[in-house]
């Protein structure tokens, strides 16, 4: 068996309404689902993990509570829960819509495979995923919220869990192909004084980003619309930079647009950002 894998993000902005609480865009996550499954079908040695973000569902009450601070307040508790199961609701939705498409997904809750420490990784258990991509399973992650042992809980977006587990899965013999990171953006867009540049309507990105770039893209950084309490863009692109050093791309294209994540998976097209030393 080869031990090659391509981590896939569904952007919590894409596949809900960010800006609605537990506002679920059934369409664009019905067709994702079929694009990633034709893909699968056609590209028979496409091994993935994908991840979703949670979008409106666990943003909103995370914000509430400020569950990524922990145990701060007499709320603090059924705050984690409450986020905690709104973050597997919108987990749900996501494996039933790739199950639709008879693809065997499977749902990896990292709550349930990590301890951390002052929000990072104490302990974990690693074993669960690498055994369902062994099968030919399809392992369904996202952001979550995990003990902690310093402060209760915290939060791991989707892109800190990928960012985890893509460094256990190579210490472990995988090869990471590359991270791709689905959005509304058709990238990271370059800015000009406040602004996204445009070019015939479309906005401008980067097309090739590297370390030796981290303070210019910083500069142009756009803030996330709607509930957002990981960072958004610029934490996505923090995290794609701690990669290039274990070799591994990342590349961030627009979900909008229909066919791109299938063109891109079977390596017919290759657009929006990537991210590489």
């Amino acid at each position: 068996m080869h031990k090659h894998i391509t981590l896939l993000k569904l952007g919590g902005a894409l596949i809900t309404n960010k800006e609605v609480p537990n506002q679920l865009r059934p369409d664009v996550l019905r067709r994702l689902a079929q694009e990633i499954a034709r893909a699968m079908h056609d590209n028979p040695d496409l091994r993935l993990v994908i991840g979703n973000g949670v979008g409106s569902y666990a943003h909103v009450p995370a914000a509430r509570y400020k569950t990524m601070d922990g145990f701060i307040h007499e709320d603090s508790k059924i705050g984690m829960a409450i986020t905690q199961d709104s973050a597997a609701q919108i987990n749900r939705e996501v494996v039933a819509a790739l199950i639709a498409e008879e693809l065997p997904a499977v749902s990896v809750s990292p709550s349930n495979c990590l301890v951390t420490a002052n929000k990072k990784a104490a302990t974990y258990f690693t074993d669960v995923f690498e055994q369902y991509l062994q099968y030919d399973l399809l392992p369904v992650t996202h952001g979550d919220v995990i003990v902690d042992t310093q402060q209760g809980c915290t939060i791991w977006s989707t892109d800190t869990v990928f960012t985890f587990f893509a460094q256990e899965f190579v210490k472990r013999g995988w090869q990471v192909n590359e991270i791709i990171h689905v959005t509304e953006a058709n990238g990271v867009w370059k800015m000009h004084e406040g602004k996204p540049l445009e070019l015939n309507g479309r906005k401008e990105i980067f097309e090739t980003i590297t370390p030796a770039m981290r303070d210019e893209v910083k500069a142009s950084m756009l803030s996330t619309k709607g509930f957002d309490v990981t960072g958004g863009m610029w934490h996505k692109l923090e995290e794609a930079l701690l990669l290039t050093k274990l070799g591994i791309t990342t590349r961030i294209l627009s979900g909008l647009e229909p066919e791109l994540v299938y063109k891109t998976l079977v390596g017919s097209q290759l657009s929006g950002t990537q991210v590489t030393a």
